[in-house]
Parts: C-alpha cells; structure tokens; sequence
C-alpha cells in the first residue's frame, strides 16, 4: 500500500525518484480510497535531490537557497532559515519568553518562506528564476509534517497539537461564532448555509452550539470564515501570517467528519492558499486552471464551482483534452501537521474517505491561509484599472459586471490573461516608494508591458505614460498599507482579548457555574468577536471608497456627493435594493462584500464574491455601498419644487402604461 507522503507538483513524473521516496516512510498511516497508480501522478523533480537536502544536509544548510533548485527544496530551506527570526517575533509579541519556542514562531517561518520563495520567482525585472509560486501560473506543492519536523530538529514540528476539536469546543462556550455548512454534491457549484439560526433573544439562545457544530458535520463541512479575528488562540497564527509576508491575510477552518465522501466539490479560490493540517486527514485532489475561458467568458476564474457556476468533477479529470482542457496535478493526503500549497485559480476538490475504518480521529480540521492579493487589489490588473479609469481612458475589457475578473480578460491569450492576473511583488508594501524609486520603475514596467500584451491582443491601445503607473502603483500602495495596518490591529486586538480573557479565568475560577459554563458578564459579552471586529470592517469599507474615489475623476466624485446630498443620511440601510446591487452582508457583526441575487418580499438573498450564499436577510442588515443612481428626467425641470417634480412622473408614469 502507497503511502500518503507525496510531493507533488506540476513537474515531469518520476516514478523511481517517487519509490526512493516513499521507501523513506514505510510506518505511515493508510491511505484514502484511490486506484494506487493516480496516487502518483505527476510527481515534482529532482525528488532525489530533495531527499538529500532534507535529510542529510539541511541540518547544517547556511548558504542561501540556490536558484537552481527546485521551489520546494527552497521553500524547505528557506523555511529553516527563518525560524530564528520567528522566535524574535514571537518573544517580541509575547507568545514566547526570551529564549524559549512558540508555535506562533513556526507560523512566522512558513510565511516568510513563501515570501522568500516568492521574491526569487516574481521579480520586478520580469526574469523568472524557477517554477513560479503565486497564481494562475503557479506551482501547487505538499510537504509532509515530519520534513517540517527536521527542518525544527525535533520529532514532530511546531503545528502538531496545536487546534484540536477540544479548543473550537471550548471557543463556541467563550464567544459568539458564525459558521456555514458547505454542500456535497462533487456535480454542482459549491452552496453554503447557515449552520445554526437564533431560537430566541438571549444571548444563549442566539448563539451557535457545539450540538448544532456536530449535527452539522452530518451534513458537511463545517467552515469558519476569517476565524483569526474571533478566536484568539487562532489569531496569533494569523498575525505571524499577515507580519511575515507584510500582507494583509486572513483565516479559515474547515472541520469534516471521517467519512465524507465529499467534503468540499471542485471549485477554485481567489486566494492563494496554505492549508495546514491540525487534526485527523483529508485527501486532496488539486488540478490545472480550466482553460475554457472562450466558453465561459463571465465565469470568475477565482471563483469556479461556486454558487451558479459547476464545475462537476467528472468534466476535471477528463483531462487536458476534455471540456476544461484541466489536468490532475496531485492526488496527496494530508495529516496532522503537513502542508499543502495551492494557488489561486487551482480547482480542488477534498475528502475524508480512509481505506481503515479504525483511524484514529473523529474529525478532520485544517487551517487555510489566505494570501489575499487578487482581493485587496495587489495584481496587475486591478492596478491597470486603477490607471485607465484614473486617466479617464477606454479599458477594452471594462467587464460586464463590478467583477474584473470576468467578461473579455477570460478572452485574451491565456499567457497574457495569466500576467495580468499576478499578484504584484509580495514586498510591495515593506517598501516606501519615494525612498525605493528603482523599484517601483521596476514594477511599473513590468505593469506597461502587461498592458502592451492587452492592446496587441485586442488591437486597442490606452497610451498611457509610465508615470501614470507609477502614480497608480503608488495610490495601492498606500490603499494596501493601510488595509495591512487594519487587518494587524483586528488580530492583536483579539490576541489582547484572549490574554485578558486568561486572566480573568485565573481571577475568577471561584466563580465558574458547577457545569463548567463560562460566566458571561454583561462587560464580557461586549467583548465579544462579534462587537469586536465591527470597527475594523468599517474601516476596511472606508479604504475601499477612498481608493474609488482616488480612481474618478474630480467631476465625478462631485456628482457623487451632490447627489448624496439628497438622500436620507442613513441610506446605506434604507434606500430600496434591487437585483445587482452591491452590498455588505452583516453575517454574525462582520460585514462582508456581495451582491442582491433576489428580491422576495421585504427579505433578500445575497451572493458573496467566492459564490457563497445567505438568504432571507432583512434590510437592516445590509448595507449598500454605493448611492442611488439619482433619476434623469426627461422633461425641463426649471422652476419646479420637488413636489411638481414627483407629481409629474407620476403623470408620465401612467401615460407610458396606456
């Protein structure tokens, strides 16, 4: 029986490296029901190499990681080399006293060997040294946990034991969480729904409960979406992430029972994705990017499989020839404390499937990281909008909706829909621009060239100066800053809570109900994540205008505010809603961007970006994002009180119903 400790990437298949390998761990668990012979395919290069490197030289490796390697051997390496500067932070962050180890400092590492990884494969110059690791084009990559270990020098690494379904038990009695169930049908488009609704107005009654948790998981998977702001164990992680690649990130948990057949259907995720393995197993199926953009133009590529849009898993394993022109890249199992890399774009597809019956764990929990260029526009193309729309100049692939990824970009070649695409040099935001002008040049050349590939593609040209670039690459620059700084403030702030909430525990142990139930003070229950992270979204919500505003023109921002002049104050909550319309959802006191999909009486169902749906929500809790678009007349209103105004739509009104 074949292992699951398979590297496995987009390179050339080796089956005599694949067997030294997995010779290398012959005691592993069993493996999740699969043919054998798709287990292996395709498997990374220079496997031998790699199995040199970590186990015999990585151990004293101080030079820096060559070029010529392969990316997972320098993402290893890179990865030992940065664990002393995750202690620093960890001590500096109090997770750990001077001189000992957290958990937070493996985390720190990880990240900062992407971002290692990253710079040798995204440079600004345009030259690629190596496989690349961000996007559509990148290079999906596993490795198993005790790899990691001896990388640490210990027996198991830094991320075993450290979320077990014990501490999300003990996080559902702490706080008020939001959780949806995902559907299972591996045919259709990925659904969400809520996993608990309110049985009353108690804070007890209105709050999600580890029995709705365990029915749920029935059903599906469980997911918590930007878990890193609510529960404070999980925010020190998040916070190593955001620091160690000066990104603003975030976290989901995805909880499975054993034995799903289906745990998440095929789609694909705006994000780039490190997912770490906390507890139990998950087999994972990841494929090529589908190249049907000519049939699907309006399909988001970072968002395939989900809501409307199917991505059956039948149609992906038809292979390069097959209706998705996508391709099997890894069929791997992950366990407690591996890693598994996945760019944006990538469909996959998991399980919960074991070969045994008798493996040892209920549940299947992974953390996913998101490395969210494409969402807080730091790629090419959201920057070369940023340009054309802030020079007032025909952008050829203005899409058919708010969604830039969708309509005529699906269309270009797809070598230049990839460059577009990319995300901008992760250390864009470590740098102040006037002080690295060289650098900045660098990025907006490489932006122009983006841009010439776009007008030879369409015969249309912009023509816009360099500067112009530059100038809008400064503007995400300091949008993408200030969204970091935000989103550092949203997880110290739970970080700060979960200490505060420690001391409290030791204060007032005497106090603590015979059934072992937290005590909610009413000051306590403010605190919670649900109040707590609201500020934080309002002031994301607030960048997010600014930046708009920056990309019109100066006549435009005026008609904007004289027209919001005229509206009720509170608009953003009482002006009607109609299919279309840009919104955010209030979700359990954290707002999140989506669109109306239907209007049904005086409830709407909403449609989030990823394709996730909530429906039957009240006006109160959405807000809309942009003004009313105010109502031309077609009749000379000189003179006229807004009284004879409306009095004589209504009568053209009726006159155009006749």
């Amino acid at each position: 029986m074949i292992p699951p400790t398979i590297f496995a990437s987009k390179g050339a298949v080796s089956v005599l490296a694949t067997i030294l390998l997995l010779s290398l761990n012959d005691n592993a668990a069993v493996a999740f029901t699969a043919p054998t012979s798709r287990r292996i395919t395709p498997i990374v290069q220079n496997h031998v190499k790699l199995y040199s490197a970590v186990e015999g030289n990585i151990s004293t490796q101080s030079e820096p990681a060559s070029p010529s390697m392969s990316l997972v051997e320098n993402f290893i390496i890179e990865y030992q080399q940065s664990l002393e500067e995750g202690n620093k932070w960890s001590t500096e962050f109090g997770f750990a006293e001077e001189g000992e180890e957290a958990p937070e400092s493996a985390f720190y590492a990880i990240f900062r060997a992407i971002r290692h990884v990253d710079a040798k494969t995204n440079n600004t110059n345009g030259s690629s040294d190596g496989e690349k690791l961000l996007g559509l084009s990148g290079t999906p990559f596993y490795v198993p946990g005790y790899v990691l270990a001896k990388a640490e020098g210990k027996h198991q690494n830094a991320f075993c034991d450290f979320f077990h379904f014990p501490h999300l038990a003990k996080a559902l009695e702490e706080d008020f969480l939001d959780a949806q169930r995902g559907s299972t049908n591996n045919r259709k488009g990925w659904q969400v729904a809520a996993v608990s609704q309110p049985t009353g107005s108690s804070f007890n009654e209105a709050r999600m409960t580890l029995p709705q948790v365990n029915a749920a998981l029935e059903a599906g998977t469980v997911i918590f979406n930007n878990i890193g702001a609510h529960i404070p164990r999980l925010a020190g992680p998040t916070l190593a992430s955001t620091d160690a690649l000066s990104l603003p990130g975030a976290l989901n948990m995805y909880v499975t029972a054993k034995g799903m057949r289906t745990s998440a259907p095929p789609h694909t995720d705006r994000q780039d994705v490190l997912v770490v393995q906390m507890e139990g197993a998950k087999r994972w199926r990841v494929f090529t990017p589908p190249t049907d953009g000519d049939v699907k133009p309006n399909a988001d590529p970072f968002a395939r499989g989900k809501g409307e849009d199917s991505l059956p898993l039948h149609t992906l394993l038809e292979g390069r020839e097959g209706r998705l022109g996508s391709e099997l890249l890894m069929d791997v199992v992950t366990r407690e404390g591996d890693v598994l890399y996945i760019p944006a774009g990538f469909p996959h597809t998991t399980d919960t499937v074991e070969e045994s019956s008798d493996a040892d764990y209920d549940t299947s929990i992974h953390l996913t990281f998101n490395i969210d260029t494409h969402v807080w526009d730091l790629d090419y193309l959201a920057a070369r909008s940023a340009a054309l729309q802030r020079n007032k100049a025909q952008d050829v692939l203005s899409p058919p909706s708010d969604n830039r990824y969708t309509g005529r970009v699906n269309q270009l070649p797809q070598h230049i829909r990839s460059q577009l695409m990319d995300a901008l040099p992760l250390e864009l935001l470590d740098i102040v621009p006037s002080d690295n002008p060289d650098f900045m040049n660098g990025v907006a050349k490489q932006l122009a060239t983006r841009c010439k590939l776009v007008d030879e593609a369409t015969g249309q040209s912009a023509e816009l100066p360099e500067s112009s670039y530059v100038e809008a690459l400064e503007r995400i620059h300091s949008y993408g800053s200030d969204i970091l700084e935000v989103h550092r403030d949203m997880y110290l702030a739970a970080v700060e809570e979960g200490r505060l909430r420690k001391a409290e525990a030791a204060m007032t142990a005497h106090l603590k109900k015979d059934d072992g139930e937290v005590t909610m003070t009413p000051e306590r229950m403010q605190r919670l994540s649900l109040f707590r992270v609201r500020p934080f979204f309002e002031q994301i919500e607030s960048l997010k205008k600014d930046l708009n505003n920056w990309c019109v023109s100066g006549e435009s921002i005026t008609q904007e505010n004289s027209a919001s002049a005229q509206l009720d104050p509170n608009w953003q909550f009482t002006s009607p809603l109609k299919v279309g319309d840009e919104v955010e959802a209030d979700l359990g006191g954290a707002f999140f961007a989506g669109k109306i999909a239907q209007v049904t009486g005086s409830t709407y169902n909403v449609v989030f970006f990823d394709g996730d749906r909530e429906n039957g929500l009240e006006r109160d809790q959405i807000k809309l994002l942009n003004p009313p678009t105010p109502v031309e007349d077609d009749f000379d209103t000189t003179g006229m009180t807004p009284k004879e105004i409306k009095k004589m739509r209504k009568k053209l009104e009726k006159k155009k119903r006749k």
